[in-house]
């Protein structure tokens, strides 16, 4: 019995697509640590630095906590920008994984400090507001790239609810306590 093409087509690409997801971006109950650098699609002269623990309880899921740090570069005397502090949770899920690559998609919540959203909360898209901190969610799509044993490297863009102007692109490396 001969089977059409595209009922082959379609078999072989889903065998395809089960055979790369058993690999993993970490191994199960790891302990990541990481630092980055971002930069945000909201001012020009703003960039950030960041830390981030992520936990792999198994080797399709991983939650992190992150803690970033937005400063301006060659600050006018006249902005009244001068930057902000910026904490994140999230889980992140594989998507594709073509090993050593992987890509991971997440969702999260965020929240900064930044003493000026007050005058773009109109065009944010969730905020919530308590004292002199906004809280919001974000969506994160991230490569990941098995560099050497127990370093990755990645590039990531997270999509943030308070605005257009704190999405931002970050790269930066992590270091798998798990790996030997």
């Amino acid at each position: 019995m001969q089977t059409s093409i595209p009922k082959r087509l379609f078999t072989n690409v889903l065998l395809l697509l089960c055979s790369t997801l058993c690999h993993a971006q970490y191994e199960p109950n790891s302990l990541n640590f990481g630092l980055s650098v971002n930069k945000n699609f909201g001012l020009a002269n703003e960039l950030g630095a960041g830390a981030r623990v992520e936990y792999a309880p198994n080797c399709f899921t991983t939650y992190l906590a992150e803690f970033t740090h937005q400063f301006m570069i060659l600050a006018d005397k006249e902005d009244k920008q001068s930057g902000y502090s910026e904490l994140a949770f999230g889980v992140n899920l594989i998507l594709f994984n073509w090993y050593p690559t992987t890509i991971t998609a997440g969702i999260g919540y965020v929240g900064n400090n930044e003493s000026s959203l007050d005058e773009r909360v109109d065009k944010a898209f969730l905020v919530l507001q308590s004292g002199n901190l906004n809280h919001g969610a974000q969506i994160k799509l991230r490569a990941l790239y098995q560099f050497t044993v127990p370093v990755h490297i990645y590039a990531e863009f997270n999509i943030k609810s308070l605005g257009r102007r704190y999405d931002t692109f970050t790269i930066g490396f992590n270091y798998d306590f798990a790996a030997r």
